[in-house]
């Protein structure tokens, strides 16, 4: 009994609590994925030779 005491006394971790929310998980996801792609897209917009107009 001491042990299940102690253990919940306990900060649960960050990871922990991300994973047992599936909303927060939702939102962790969609907020990684919208940065990956914005951050993606504006190498891509950097890189890109300049257009030559007709």
């Amino acid at each position: 009994m001491a042990k299940e005491e102690k253990k919940s006394n306990e900060a649960v971790p960050l990871g922990q609590r991300l994973l047992d929310s599936p909303f927060l998980l939702l939102a962790a996801g969609l907020v990684v994925m919208l940065a990956f792609y914005t951050l993606w897209g504006l190498a891509e917009l950097m890189t890109m030779p300049p257009a030559t107009l007709p």
